[in-house]
């Protein structure tokens, strides 16, 4: 895949930058926000560049397949027979690697080392997006093979990219990186608000949980703050994306009675939007985040938030949140208890969340990727 900024013919050639991307986030993901992040920020640069990829399901990239190398696939032909796509993808970007004379920067999109006997002593940056196996190593069990990776990569990297301060100072701490080395670059998101008629079948009344279940986003002590909640307004439901529920989950729901007002719903970005712009609030109770980019599309489609107090949160969210102890059930239920039930608030919350989305942009985002890129080149 190629990019050349319109006025590529009056630029001197010292001064252009060629970024290679690599196919690890696309290959490991459908959807997911690593390998969005990527292309969000490919999207809207200015220099030439690069993206090998010749197999991928990846919704993101798909949508842009006419101009990459990319052969799209049956989902079912990709999944029978990734690891033999996989391979291929990594054959091929050996291959480019090995070619010293093409002079791009490198950027893998996630932390396996492959490259590194490849790419000798040329430069390359690596984005962090979280230190999450580092600090929650017991909920993964590959955490060790990852941590390893990520120290691998990380270190050697010639620049590194952190999605907020926060993820700097872990970076910082848990793998002794010099923090003049990082350059924190915020994410943003390109969600809108809905308009026109409702078009999912809804409860009148729900909190929104979206994303995966990993046991960090801390799903079972939400349903047990939501427990003493509903016990007091039996009205209230909940609605949930990312996958369905499994045995335990629903044992825990059965356990609590509250089988028949969890809702699982599988969205697209405009149904995403409307489950946002629909929910009385957006619950995110997450231990820990490198970013937190429902934060930003809960703001866009003009839902109040109440959120863990831990990691990134206050730095992105700032005062447009209502904050709670994400290992306690009893403030989490509090705090959401109280945001529901004051209509002011709501207001309020909703009013402070779309002023603070006017501080993230993708295409702030993608400019300040590029100066770190010509910092990693030494222009």
């Amino acid at each position: 895949m190629h990019s050349k900024p319109k006025n590529m013919k009056q630029k001197n050639k010292k001064d252009e930058i060629r970024v290679m991307y690599d196919y690890q986030a696309f290959a490991m993901q459908r959807f997911g926000g690593i390998s969005r992040y990527f292309c969000e920020i490919i999207d809207r640069l200015s220099c030439e560049y690069r993206i090998p990829v010749l197999f991928s399901i990846n919704y993101y990239l798909l949508q842009r397949w006419r101009k990459t190398s990319l052969i799209p696939l049956p989902r079912f032909v990709y999944k029978n027979l990734s690891k033999h796509f996989l391979t291929l993808n990594r054959s091929r970007m050996k291959k480019l690697l090995r070619r010293k004379a093409d002079g791009f920067l490198f950027h893998p999109t996630y932390y396996d080392p492959y490259f590194l006997q490849y790419i000798g002593d040329r430069p390359y940056v690596i984005t962090v997006h979280d230190m999450i196996h580092e600090k929650f190593s017991d909920y993964f069990a590959d955490a060790e093979e990852v941590i390893r990776q990520k120290k691998e990569v990380i270190g050697r990297a010639t620049r590194i990219i952190a999605v907020s301060e926060n993820t700097k100072k872990d970076v910082v701490e848990l793998l002794g990186v010099a923090p003049d080395k990082i350059d924190v670059i915020y994410h943003s998101t390109d969600m809108k608000c809905p308009e026109g008629d409702c078009r999912l079948e809804l409860p009148e009344r729900y909190l929104l949980f979206v994303g995966d279940r990993s046991p960090y986003k801390n799903f079972a002590r939400f349903v047990e703050a939501f427990a003493l909640l509903h016990a007091q307004d039996p009205s209230l439901h909940i609605v949930h994306t990312g996958g369905r529920l499994s045995k335990s989950e629903q044992e825990l729901l059965a356990r609590n009675r509250l089988t028949e007002v969890v809702h699982h719903v599988k969205a697209s970005d405009r149904e995403m939007s409307e489950l946002y712009a629909r929910a009385l609030l957006f619950v995110y109770p997450s231990l820990y985040e490198g970013f937190g980019i429902p934060i930003l599309e809960a703001y866009a489609c003009r839902c109040p938030i109440a959120i863990s107090n831990t990691s990134c949160f206050p730095e992105i969210a700032g005062e447009a949140a209502a904050y709670f102890d994400p290992y306690s059930a009893e403030s989490m239920s509090k705090v959401m208890s109280d945001v529901i039930g004051n209509e002011s608030l709501r207001r309020e919350l909703i009013r402070k969340g779309e002023e603070r989305l006017k501080a993230f942009s993708w295409e702030t985002s993608a400019r300040l990727t590029e100066e770190t890129y010509r910092k990693a080149i030494g222009k």
